[in-house]
């Protein structure tokens, strides 16, 4: 007999229980259900880290709606350790039309207020969130729990919000992820010695603390970094050498241009004195190969990631800018036939032009690839991105397998 039970609507959250009718009759004692009254909520009376692991699991709405079913699932309710509001907790309900201080103050400041656990995971990511005083009263009562692992704040609109030094005694953080916010640690801070994952978007930080940030980080695997020079500021003394360094086991590197533009800071090497041994993923966002310091930038990230499986490339295309003459010649002037990518699979490139750095760039010995996804910029001539096809088409592959695959944004 299988006894089936699908919670949240849209969740993808199914449970099964499948038993014999005999051992189910055998545990309740009887041969006749019936006898021995009312059947058990078999769900009620699991042990309460499964409850909770499937409360987790859920919505976050689907997952307080079930506090009404009795006492001990209010209880449960109070204990969930993930807490995530967003855009989708509050979709479709009355809570659509309350201002962003009602929610704060009325809704997910009580709600912590009356949470008796651990709170492990906290998130607030709504899309007309702005800064103001109750973001600092919720990571105030966070910073006293001093529980929360994973930590997410995204304001969505207006001026960033600065964070007050409670936020900085988060001493268990494995996850960060910060965006339109202002990181100025107190002059005390060491850093999260934990934090596995460091997400920056827009974030206003200085140089000096970023990167003291990052190698106080041992453990970091996943770094994102986009920002412009409105956000990150200073002198920036460090060159790709100290990054790399300090980014021993980093797997996912996500970076735009301006940071990309702030570690070049004098004439990047060909090649780096240590690898990225362990990076898997790279994207690399507002890129300009008309740029010799950007084409040597990206190839010096590329080149020194002997096992790297994927890339995605975001080119920024600005038409009126001529391409500069070293940066015309630079593949005529590099040696990159040292490098091999033996792990690399798929290469994505947007808002790709018929340029020649960035068609020379898809020459490069790739014998393990199996994809190559091209969006071609939609302002595109139709007669240039004929011509640039067929260029491509003809381009000698090292991977007999390689795949092209075009489309026009």
């Amino acid at each position: 007999m299988i006894i089936r039970g699908k919670y949240g609507q849209g969740s993808g959250v199914t449970f099964y229980w499948v038993a014999k009718k005999s051992s189910i009759l055998q545990h309740f004692g009887g041969s006749n259900m019936e006898d021995r009254g009312p059947p058990m909520d078999m769900i009620s009376n699991l042990p309460s880290n499964i409850i909770q692991t499937m409360l987790t699991l859920m919505p976050m709405r689907d997952a307080f709606r079930t506090s009404i079913l009795s006492r001990s699932w209010k209880n449960h309710c109070a204990n969930i350790p993930k807490l995530k509001f967003d855009d989708e907790l509050f979709h479709g309900s009355a809570h659509q039309t309350l201002s962003i201080k009602c929610i704060l103050l009325h809704i997910i400041y009580p709600i912590l207020l009356l949470h008796q656990g651990p709170i492990l995971e906290f998130s607030l990511c709504i899309s007309h969130l702005y800064s103001c005083y109750e973001i600092d009263r919720i990571i105030l009562h966070l910073s006293r729990k001093a529980t929360v692992e994973e930590f997410t704040l995204c304001v969505g609109i207006g001026n960033e919000h600065k964070l007050l030094p409670s936020f900085f005694r988060l001493h268990q953080l494995t996850v960060l992820k910060l965006h339109n916010c202002v990181f100025q640690p107190p002059a005390m801070f060491k850093g999260f010695s934990w934090l596995i994952s460091l997400d920056f978007e827009n974030v206003g930080i200085n140089a000096d603390v970023l990167l003291r940030l990052i190698s106080n980080c041992p453990l970091l695997m996943d770094f994102t970094l986009i920002g412009d020079e409105k956000h990150l500021k200073g002198c920036w003394n460090s060159d790709y050498v100290e990054l790399v360094e300090d980014l021993p086991h980093i797997e996912f590197l996500r970076m735009s241009s301006y940071p990309i533009q702030c570690f070049a800071t004098s004439l990047a090497p060909q090649k780096l004195p240590a690898l990225l041994v362990r990076l898997k993923y790279l994207y690399l966002s507002g890129l300009c190969f008309k740029k010799e310091n950007e084409l040597r930038s990206a190839l010096l990230f590329i080149t020194s990631s002997p096992n790297e499986e994927r890339i995605i490339i975001e080119m920024h295309r600005n038409p009126t800018e001529p391409v500069s003459q070293t940066a015309m010649n630079f593949f005529e002037l590099q040696d990159y036939a040292y490098v091999i990518f033996d792990h690399l699979h798929k290469i994505t490139i947007t808002n790709f032009t018929n340029m020649k750095p960035l068609m020379n760039f898809m020459k490069l010995n790739l014998p393990m690839l199996k994809l190559i996804f091209i969006v071609i910029d939609e302002r595109a001539v139709v007669d240039d991105e004929v011509e640039m096809l067929k260029e491509l088409i003809r381009y000698p592959r090292t991977s007999a397998k390689a795949q092209i695959i075009f489309e026009r944004a």
